[in-house]
């Protein structure tokens, strides 16, 4: 590049030269396109190691792939810089994408943000039922994991993104913010509190589930007290790696 544009200041001052040389014109690399769902299907499959499993819920069977065996998840997250819980399904996920199903009509139209996605599956069925639906994840594993799930559920259109919720530097605000099994760290409750307020809208539900986990339960009490109106609702899911039944709580409010 260098050399062309010398040597066309040099054309431009030699009385010989009776025009100048064009110069080549550069464009920009095009946007490299996601990768196809047997490619993603391939990657993630020799990386972890994915089960499918079939959900009826709603008016549909949902196939989500995950990883259910947590030893072998030990064994493949070996040099990996945080462990992958996003990869695992989780049976609070279950539970709230039967809420959303259950609720349909109350998704429409509704802008929501679904943290911790993980495999993504409450957020798929939001957005089958007409939701406008933004996933996002600590990991980009689990985001590959999301778009697999999405694909393989034939749907389509759902931006996703990498977030640190301590780190939360996004201004785009929703009308319903959720996650599934995101409080069990209590060192995380303080950043979660400041997430809510700044990426909820006026008026809009917080909507999360949690396998009844006592930190879980006191994050609720401690949003009560300081602004925050939340019902509690259970319900009994089906264990997805052994047999027996999970009580996951439903936590839905606003804030005051």
């Amino acid at each position: 590049m260098q050399d062309t544009f010398q040597f066309a200041l040099r054309c431009a001052s030699s009385c010989q030269c009776e025009k100048f040389h064009t110069l080549p014109t550069y464009k920009p690399m095009a946007t490299p396109e996601p990768p196809s769902y047997p490619e993603l299907r391939r990657k993630l499959a020799a990386t972890v190691p994915l089960t499918d499993l079939d959900f009826p819920i709603g008016e549909r069977t949902w196939r989500i792939s995950a990883v259910t065996d947590q030893d072998a998840l030990l064994d493949a997250a070996v040099g990996m810089e945080h462990f992958p819980y996003g990869l695992l399904l989780w049976e609070s996920s279950v539970g709230l994408a039967q809420y959303f199903a259950e609720h349909h009509a109350e998704m429409r139209g509704k802008s929501l943000l679904e943290l911790g996605a993980g495999a993504g599956f409450p957020g798929i069925v939001a957005k089958a039922y007409g939701a406008d639906v933004v996933q996002t994840d600590h990991q980009q594993c689990a985001l590959d994991l999301c778009r697999l799930n999405a694909l393989q559920n034939h749907v389509d259109g759902i931006p996703r993104f990498l977030a640190d919720w301590r780190v939360w530097n996004h201004s785009t605000r929703y009308d319903i913010l959720t996650g599934a099994d995101i409080c069990y760290e209590r060192g995380m409750h303080f950043h979660l509190e400041q997430l809510f307020r700044q990426a909820l809208k006026p008026n809009g539900r917080l909507i999360l589930s949690d396998p009844v986990r006592p930190q879980a339960l006191e994050f609720a009490a401690h949003l009560e007290k300081n602004g925050w109106n939340l019902a509690l609702e259970t319900r009994l899911i089906d264990r997805i790696a052994e047999e027996g039944i999970t009580e996951v709580a439903l936590l839905i409010g606003e804030r005051e």
